[in-house]
């Protein structure tokens, strides 16, 4: 990314982690792959709930995530993301837990797919001062 792409990016992605917040404040909750995705969300701001597929299992899925109004899945951009978002959205679906793969689109949009990983959002730590 040259650096007014960067720029547009980092505003894209304060607006993005206030929207995150405020579907969190509607009881909305991020689904992310890792412990890393999760710590990495929390360094840009995002304060809502989130929980990782690879601490989730079917019995804690339905109990943790029933109480969410929808869940928005935030797996990484790469085809192994695209996978796992697709197989969540199906489990979600079974479980008729409302789910949404809208802001995982809108990143990877917005980041021209520089940044496939969500881990890697954390390089972008300093936009939490401007949520604050």
């Amino acid at each position: 990314m040259n650096p007014s792409e960067l720029e547009r990016f980092e505003e894209f992605l304060t607006d993005f982690v206030r929207e995150l917040n405020q579907v969190s404040d509607e009881r909305g909750v991020v689904l992310v792959e890792g412990r890393r995705d999760a710590i990495a969300l929390r360094s840009i701001g995002y304060k809502g709930e989130i929980v990782s597929i690879a601490s989730l299992k079917q019995r804690e899925r339905r109990g943790l995530l029933e109480s969410a109004n929808i869940v928005v899945i935030l797996t990484d951009l790469d085809r192994e993301g695209r996978q796992l978002a697709a197989r969540y959205v199906k489990l979600l679906i079974h479980d008729g837990i409302k789910s949404s793969l809208e802001y995982r689109k809108r990143l990877l949009i917005a980041s021209h797919g520089t940044f496939l990983h969500i881990e890697n959002l954390s390089r972008f730590a300093h936009l939490n001062r401007e949520l604050g």
